[in-house]
Formats: C-alpha cells, sequence, structure tokens
C-alpha cells in the first residue's frame, strides 16, 4: 500500500511539473534567451577586445582580430603599435626632471585602446538589440588628444652661493688655499597645473633656503641653496573621475549608471608595469636613521632602478620601492613633515606626498588616509592604511623618496649600500648614455666629450659610469639650460675644488676627466673591507683627503651609480 502511495506521489509531481512547464515556456525561453544574447553582446562589445588587449591570445593575428570583432572596420595589423605610440606622445618635449613632477599621471597604450574602442561604439549606451546602433569607428588620435595629459608650467631657478677652497701656487712652487664665493643659478621648470582625465591639479610653492657647512683647509665652507620646494597639490573638482565624465557625457554616455560601469570597466587597465619584478633576497633587514620605515613588513617586491616593460621595451625608472603587505597594514610617516597633497591621484591611487626639511616622501596605492593636506606630522605617525588602489597589481605599499624633486633609493636611507666595484673598467655604452643625457638636456651628450671620459676611465682602470654619476651630484650633469653651462661642462667634477675658480677653471674637459679618474684611484687606496667604495671617497678617516664632504654627496652619487649601472646592464 505504501509502495503504492509513493509511485501516485511521483506520477502526480511528473504531471504537475510538465503542466507548469508548459505554462513557464513561452516565458522562460525567451527569458533565457534574451540573458545568453546580452551575455554574448558583452563578450563581444568588452571581454573579446579586452583579452585581445592584455594579449591573451596566443597568435597575433587572432589579437588583432580579437580587437576588431564585431566592427566593419578593416583589420589593422599595426593597431597596437599605433596605440603604444601614441600613449608615449603625452611626454613629448618633457625633460626627465619635468617627467618625474608629472609622473603620477601617466597612462598605458592597454587602456588608451579600450577607452577609444568603447567610447566610439555606440552599442555601449544601447541594447545590442537595437537595430540602429552605429558600428565602431576606431579614433586613435582624437581620443588620445581627447585624454591626453596636459601640463602648464613655470619658469624658476635654483640660487646656490657656495664658498670654495681653492687650491693655489705660491711663488715659490708651495700649495696655497684661498677661499672665493661662487654663484650658481640652474633654471627649472616647476609644474604649475596638471589637467588630467580624473581631476585639475593645481601646485603652489615657497621659497626655501638650506644651509649647509664642511671644513676645508681654507676653514668652515658654507653653502646656501636657495629654490621653490613645493607646499601643496590642490585637485580643483571634489570629486574625481569629472573630466572623463565630461567627455562620456559628450559622446552620449548621459546616464550616471553607464558612466559608473565604464569608468570601473577602464580603471582595471590602469596596471602599472614599472613596479613588476626587481624585488631584493630575503634577509635584508631596514636600518632606520635620519628616517624611520614606513610600514609594518620589510619583504620588497620592487626595488628601484629601471624597469623594462614586457610590451613595449622601454626602460623606465621604478621611483621608488615596493612593499608587500596586506591591505589595511599601517604607514607611517617617514619623517616629520607638512602633508602637501592626500588624495587620489592616477596611477597612484590613493597617495600622500610629506614635504620635510631636505626631501620629499611619497606613499601610494593606499586603501584608507588618515591626513590632510596641510597637516603637521611627525616622524612615525599612522597617516594611513596600505592598499591595493590606482595601477596597482597586487597589495603593496608604494614608497619613494625625492631630494630637490628628483627620486631617489630609498634603501640608501635604512642601511642598504650598492655594491660598488668602481676600480673595475666597463665601456661606456655611449649610444645608451646620449640617449639617457638628452633627456636630461644635459651638455655632457655629446659623442666626443663621452668618449673622453670613457677613455679616462680606461686610462686609469675606473668605472666610467662613476665619473658620469659625480657629475650628477656636483653639477646636476650640466644641464643646457644653465647660463654657465658651456664652461661647467669643461669641469664638472669640479677638480682642484671648483669650475670657476683657480687652476679648476683652466682645465679643459679630457683633463678635468683624467684629474678626477687619477683621484678616485688614490682616494680608494686603504679602503677597509666593512667599507662601502663610494662612501670612502668621502670618508672623514681617509687618510688620502675625501673628494667631497657630506652624507647628500654619497647619497646622490650612490643613487646616480646605480641607475646608471642599470642602463649598463
Amino acid at each position: 500500500m505504501d509502495q503504492w502511495i509513493k509511485q501516485a506521489v511521483k506520477r502526480a509531481g511528473r504531471k504537475a511539473g510538465l503542466a507548469l512547464l508548459k505554462v513557464l515556456a513561452p516565458y522562460v525561453l525567451p527569458i533565457v534567451a534574451f540573458v545568453l544574447v546580452l551575455m554574448l553582446g558583452y563578450f563581444i562589445i568588452f571581454e573579446m577586445p579586452k583579452q585581445a588587449i592584455m594579449e591573451k591570445y596566443e597568435h597575433a593575428k587572432d589579437q588583432v582580430a580579437g580587437f576588431f570583432y564585431g566592427t566593419k572596420e578593416e583589420e589593422d595589423q599595426q593597431i597596437f603599435e599605433t596605440y603604444q605610440r601614441l600613449a608615449e606622445r603625452w611626454r613629448e618635449g618633457l625633460t626627465a626632471e619635468e617627467e618625474f613632477q608629472v609622473e603620477p599621471y601617466t597612462f598605458n597604450w592597454e587602456w588608451l585602446a579600450q577607452v577609444d574602442r568603447s567610447l566610439n561604439d555606440p552599442s555601449f549606451l544601447n541594447t545590442i538589440l537595437d537595430d540602429y546602433a552605429k558600428e565602431v569607428v576606431l579614433k586613435p588620435e582624437e581620443t588620445f588628444e581627447e585624454v591626453r595629459p596636459k601640463f602648464k608650467w613655470n619658469d624658476a631657478e635654483i640660487v646656490t652661493v657656495k664658498e670654495v677652497c681653492v687650491q693655489e701656487e705660491g711663488k715659490e712652487g708651495e700649495v696655497q688655499y684661498a677661499k672665493s664665493t661662487v654663484t650658481e643659478r640652474q633654471p627649472v621648470r616647476l609644474l604649475q597645473q596638471a589637467r588630467t582625465i580624473q581631476n585639475v591639479y593645481n601646485y603652489t610653492y615657497t621659497s626655501e633656503t638650506l644651509t649647509e657647512t664642511v671644513s676645508s683647509p681654507c676653514g668652515t665652507l658654507t653653502t646656501k641653496v636657495t629654490q621653490e620646494k613645493l607646499q601643496q597639490i590642490k585637485p580643483i573638482h571634489k570629486e574625481d573621475w569629472e573630466p572623463l565624465r565630461e567627455i562620456l557625457i559628450a559622446h552620449g554616455a548621459k546616464r550616471l549608471e553607464d558612466q559608473d560601469f565604464l569608468l570601473e570597466y577602464w580603471l582595471s587597465y590602469l596596471s602599472d608595469y614599472d613596479g613588476e619584478g626587481g624585488g631584493l633576497n630575503e634577509g635584508w633587514t631596514p636600518i632606520s636613521g635620519d628616517l624611520i620605515w614606513p610600514t609594518k613588513g620589510d619583504r620588497i617586491t620592487s626595488s628601484f632602478g629601471y624597469r623594462i616593460h614586457p610590451i613595449t621595451g622601454k626602460k623606465t625608472l621604478h621611483a621608488g620601492v615596493d612593499v608587500g603587505v596586506p591591505i589595511g597594514t599601517p604607514v607611517y610617516a617617514a619623517k616629520a613633515g607638512k602633508v602637501i597633497f592626500a588624495d587620489y591621484m592616477g596611477k597612484a591611487g590613493n597617495a600622500i606626498m610629506i614635504q620635510h626639511e631636505d626631501m620629499e616622501t611619497r606613499y601610494y596605492h593606499l586603501n584608507k588616509i588618515k591626513v590632510e593636506a596641510g597637516q603637521e606630522v611627525q616622524a612615525g605617525e599612522e597617516i594611513a592604511e596600505s592598499g591595493n588602489t590606482g595601477g596597482s597589481t597586487g597589495p603593496h605599499l608604494h614608497f619613494e623618496v625625492r631630494v630637490n624633486g628628483n627620486p631617489v633609493n630609498p634603501l640608501l636611507y635604512f642601511g642598504y649600500t650598492v655594491t660598488a666595484d668602481i676600480l673595475t673598467y666597463r665601456p661606456l655604452n655611449i649610444s645608451v648614455m646620449l640617449e639617457w643625457l638628452s633627456k636630461r638636456n644635459s651638455m655632457l651628450a655629446a659623442k666626443e666629450i663621452l668618449t673622453m671620459i670613457d677613455d679616462a676611465a680606461k686610462a686609469q682602470g675606473v668605472d666610467p659610469y662613476l665619473l658620469i654619476a659625480i657629475t650628477g651630484a656636483e653639477q646636476g650633469f650640466v644641464p643646457k639650460t644653465n647660463k654657465y653651462a658651456n664652461q661647467i661642462v669643461k669641469n664638472p667634477w669640479n677638480v682642484f675644488g671648483s669650475w670657476k675658480e683657480g687652476k679648476g677653471s683652466t682645465l679643459t674637459t679630457k683633463e678635468a676627466a683624467e684629474i678626477a679618474a687619477k683621484t678616485i684611484v688614490k682616494l680608494s687606496k686603504g679602503k677597509p673591507a666593512t667599507v662601502n667604495s663610494i662612501a670612502w671617497l668621502s670618508d672623514p678617516m681617509n687618510p688620502g683627503g675625501v673628494y667631497a664632504e657630506g652624507g647628500d654627496w654619497v647619497g646622490n652619487v650612490s643613487n646616480f651609480y646605480q641607475m646608471l649601472s642599470e642602463l649598463r646592464d
């Protein structure tokens, strides 16, 4: 009896299910079909181009076909090269120092390609069943001009008033020393405004003078450097991405939900290839001194230095270090100072910049900001939580140190030393150095000058890249904008005390390079095994004397030497 009841219930259930299916079928099947069509449309409009741009296809031909699928345009096999070339054009006419100032506003070619395809595909604002939707018409040049960052600059100068000790010969040939004052004026361009797709940022500066003293055979020497220091970066729009929303509205995307969808979709392309790779081996531990380590964690996932873009092959500077820490890890001010920016900034994501007396520190990709622009902070004070915002490819803290606007290796402030085999000659890659120095508008960017430096280094068995690094620390690589550049380039190493006074002002570039190389050999003698080679050149315990005094000189030479060595490699 029980078995019969169970079978009857099953038969009744099947009949009821079939009856329900017959009733719902006219409604369910169209809905399922509609959803499938929507999913297919989304894949064609968004995912296929994305897979193509992110190089998910095995063959280049399939990659191009995927990008053009769903359009009636003729496939252009060089389309990705076109976007790469355009994406690099935003930096045309900028010197390396100017590029450092606008670094957070860069965008990659992948982002440009997808924005161009989306903006010029009318179907992304309509349903895919809209028979009146027009075809995609790619406009790389026009789209680039719409979304590229634009900058305004102010002319300023760095004024250095320096007392120097000049070596002279007396009437009877004895060595004499005389104190002299040298004034140098170096023109610079400072960023006044950055007009970007995310916001419009205004920069303000204030004049500051730093004073440093060193001992010499002439007595105490004083150097005063007066320059404009960045005080604040203020966004004009209260909400980020207003400029990009205005572009979307101009293209017909007037609904807020459409804008929000596209913004979220596009931001997934703002990856930061510059920071990938180049971590330190385990075992290194930061030693806090002038700066405090900025977070809880010391695993360096990407160090300071040049990176090769995996697609374009272009070398770009990773201007800081990446510390691998989980989202929400406390971030601390490395030194007491004034917060000049605390907001969202392009590929940097949530970012904080702090101006200190002698440097600037930056903290990128933050999850939560806990300070405001204009606020004074103390060393070690918690200012944020680490995150994964902006162009980040994984949770980490990007930490930078900048001196006079130029990025320096932050690890040099935490007990890390650059391995420097400075008494080993390595042939100078003149073509690479010409390109690098030309970007800095340097007087050294001449084949005959670089050949003189290479020859001088080879004759003494020293590394020519060290000689060039010293010109960076002594004379900023001799920018052509300096009105004394034609004189300075004859002695950018300041041998005999100065390029401007005494015997140092009578030298040729060849003679000065030879003397600088000989001086390095002389000062390198007697170096203890535990002392860094570059630091020994400026160590008061060096029995041969010092090339220059002050920790800044050692740090600057080490920083430039590391950068140049990576270019060499």
